[in-house]
């Protein structure tokens, strides 16, 4: 059955591009970069002295992968960073430096090299990067997707790519979501993105769990999927309410982490806290509205070494979520019985 091949595929065409030619785009904002945290400036200084040296031997770069957006320009979806230290160079901001082949061309900038080495300038502008663009019709969690198969991306990467991809709407609505968890954001992590990310993917538990978001008649809807339709419904949502709620959740989960030292922030920004979380802040959120004491809902699910087990080895996919809801809805309930029977 090839019902839904067309929509998970991915449409793309190769294309060289000069370095001269992507100097321009750059400059004219058709060639962007995500904002991610940038490496130091001895970091950049190797990365782009090295790639210069292998342009001037007349090496292959690797092929450089980019999201086609709508209105033509090119997202980078590079995580060598190489591309971008490469346009720094160009705009003058660096040095070279450690070249072996070409050490007199070390301490020079690119306007020394403009007019010191004009054969050597024209070679680099000459130069041609391979390029494989998605094309924009290309559902964009296929874009996303991407990181995974090309180079694992982190989640501050994925983050800044998203937010790129998807547009100032999901960049604004998170960042108004972080900025008003206040301190409590470096629950999260210190990474601003990476905070983002987090909140993202716990709105895509709780989307799961009321409904928002429905199971796709492909069965297993995976992790970029469900994110790409949490990124839909969020736009349709109450921020204010949602960030009381995230504020709420989070002060309750601190106070309750600090009594009993359960170890959540030791992940911070990895996937075992990315899923941990996206259950932990679901209890908080179910006990309320059940009326169940909130510190002793989180403790008997996270307790429960059986369904933290299951939740770590399967994959995210939204059959398996509703399962592991349904199982810790059942035991809160079950244990909320029992407790109003006995009175323990």
């Amino acid at each position: 059955h090839m019902g839904g091949f067309s929509k998970n595929h991915i449409d793309s065409y190769e294309k060289k591009i000069s370095i001269y030619q992507l100097h321009q785009m750059c400059q004219d904002g058709r060639l962007v970069f995500p904002s991610v945290s940038a490496k130091t400036r001895a970091k950049k200084i190797e990365r782009v002295s090295r790639t210069l040296e292998a342009v001037l031997m007349g090496m292959v770069l690797p092929v450089i992968y980019v999201s086609e957006r709508q209105d033509g320009s090119l997202l980078v979806l590079d995580a060598s960073d190489r591309l971008q230290y490469l346009m720094e160079f160009l705009e003058g901001r660096c040095p070279l430096d450690g070249l072996e082949f070409y050490p007199e061309l070390n301490g020079c900038k690119m306007e020394e090299l403009e007019w010191q080495f004009p054969r050597i300038t024209s070679l680099i502008h000459d130069y041609q990067l391979f390029f494989q663009i998605i094309e924009y019709t290309t559902p964009k969690y296929m874009h996303m997707q991407m990181g995974n198969y090309i180079e694992k991306w982190n989640f501050t990467r994925e983050q800044g790519i998203r937010n790129e991809l998807y547009g100032k709407e999901l960049q604004d609505s998170l960042f108004f979501l972080e900025q008003s968890l206040g301190q409590s954001a470096y629950f999260f992590s210190k990474q601003k993105l990476n905070r983002q990310y987090m909140i993202l993917r716990i709105l895509m538990y709780r989307f799961v769990f009321d409904g928002d978001i429905r199971m796709k008649d492909s069965g297993e809807t995976g992790l970029q999927q469900l994110l790409d339709e949490t990124a839909e419904r969020l736009w349709e949502k109450d921020l204010e309410v949602i960030s009381d709620d995230f504020r709420d959740a989070t002060e309750r989960l601190i106070k309750w982490e600090n009594r009993g030292h359960h170890g959540l922030a030791s992940e911070r920004g990895k996937e075992g806290q990315a899923k941990i979380l996206g259950y932990l802040y679901n209890i908080v959120w179910i006990c309320r509205e059940k009326g169940y004491g909130v510190e002793k809902g989180l403790e008997k699910i996270f307790l429960n070494e059986q369904i933290w087990e299951n939740i770590k080895r399967e994959k995210v996919t939204f059959v398996n979520i509703r399962r592991h809801y349904h199982e810790m809805e059942k035991r809160l309930s079950e244990y909320a019985e029992l407790h109003e029977n006995t009175g323990i």
